[in-house]
């Protein structure tokens, strides 16, 4: 077997290096320093107070609340002043200003709701601009979901209607609700080969990175 001179190895890892820098960067000269936000819903980093995957989970056509999450960037607080459709699509109903305090994050699904009304329904995208405190407006293509598998968790006004019905249920009102339940069931039926819109049956859940 031939031996190959110390001089004549050394020149040839000379050679191999260039090569294999190129073969390192080919097809993966990918960016590393970006944030990396992985969550359905849309997200706005532009600004002081950091827009987090927010949606309008809908409760009806024409009706739903603003969930996600704002996050604070400086040692300031700060807070969200208004929500506004630049073209009309929704409005916000008055609510009180959302504080997110210096550094802090705020889960608009564990606060007081900020309703919203107007031309949309689930499976949309709607334009809403964020107004907060400091000035500056946050402005999102916002999808519209359906309060379906993950989503049922959030508060809405329909779900503490019935826990309060619930709560004053007697015996007769149990086997009056257990009638209404049937008489639901058969419309749910007929609504099965009609508008969907609002129908959990048939739709697998989403990956919180899916979209």
């Amino acid at each position: 077997m031939p031996h190959l001179r110390p001089t004549a190895i050394a020149g040839l890892l000379l050679a191999l290096v260039p090569a294999a820098a190129t073969l390192s960067s080919c097809g993966f000269d990918y960016p590393t320093d970006r944030v990396n936000t992985i969550a359905a819903g849309a997200n706005n980093r532009d600004h002081s107070v950091d827009a987090l995957g927010i949606r309008v989970l809908a409760t009806a056509k024409g009706e739903g609340r603003l969930i996600g999450a704002l996050s604070n960037n400086y040692d300031d607080d700060a807070s969200l002043e208004s929500v506004s459709s630049p073209d009309g699509t929704a409005r916000a109903a008055d609510f009180k200003a959302i504080e997110v305090a210096g550094r802090g994050t705020v889960n608009l699904a564990n606060v007081d709701p900020i309703d919203l009304t107007g031309d949309f329904t689930a499976g949309d995208v709607i334009s809403l601009d964020l107004t907060f405190s400091t000035g500056e407006t946050a402005s999102l293509d916002v999808p519209v979901v359906k309060n379906c598998f993950q989503y049922t968790q959030v508060p809405t006004p329909e779900a503490a209607q019935s826990e309060a019905a619930e709560s004053e249920d007697t015996e007769g009102e149990a086997a009056e609700a257990g009638a209404e339940e049937e008489a639901h069931a058969g419309e749910s039926h007929e609504e099965e080969g009609g508008d969907a819109t609002f129908n959990c049956a048939d739709v697998a859940p989403a990956p919180e990175g899916a979209h």
